[in-house]
């Protein structure tokens, strides 16, 4: 009986499946930066129950202790609107839609097997920028991602892809600083999974 010979050794270490690759320190400190407490202090948790013991994980957990009283500061001081009571008035609601529309963003949809992006980025960012969109597609055999990285040269644009078993798909915009992806905005597109109940 012949022995198999053992598989080539890989550098990289496999990712458990739930795993979000999008799912960095630095992704939860733009969500700060952007003013998402609530989301960057989700991802700093399921980051610090993934970490190993040791100075990340001390790191993980002071920041988010950090984010819990910032949070829990930020709510005693703009309690939520009474029953009834709007929070914002008809004309600052049309003023603030109006403004977001020129603000920095990105954003993913899907339609079927089209699979739409559009993006507007910071002006004053580093260049080049790339798009990185990592799409989960369904084949007769299960479940597969591909990964597909965009040069952009515009500040604002659309992307549109056809993508035939397309599931889901989540994207980032941002730059490289050696051979590394730093992303500066992100969205995701697809189906939403509903916790069992």
């Amino acid at each position: 009986m012949s022995e198999r010979p053992s598989p080539p050794h890989r550098d990289r270490v496999a990712r458990p499946a739930a795993e979000n690759p999008f799912e960095t320190e630095t992704m939860a400190e733009l969500c700060v930066r952007q003013g998402h407490r609530d989301e960057a202090l989700a991802i700093y948790r399921r980051l610090l129950g993934r970490a190993a013991v040791g100075a990340a994980r001390e790191r993980l957990g002071a920041r988010v202790a950090l984010l819990e009283s910032e949070l829990a500061r930020a709510a005693d001081e703009n309690p939520p609107p009474a029953k009834g009571e709007a929070a914002v008035d008809e004309g600052s609601a049309r003023r603030l839609s109006a403004a977001l529309s020129f603000e920095p963003g990105l954003c993913a949809t899907m339609a079927g097997v089209q699979l739409t992006i559009d993006w507007r980025l910071p002006v004053a960012e580093p260049r080049p920028r790339e798009l990185e969109v990592l799409i989960v597609l369904r084949t007769p055999t299960g479940v597969t991602t591909e990964t597909r990285s965009l040069r952009l040269d515009a500040d604002t644009g659309r992307l549109e892809l056809h993508v035939e078993g397309l599931h889901s798909a989540r994207a980032a915009a941002g730059y490289r600083r050696d051979d590394r992806f730093i992303p500066l905005l992100r969205a995701q597109a697809g189906p939403r999974t509903v916790p069992a109940t």
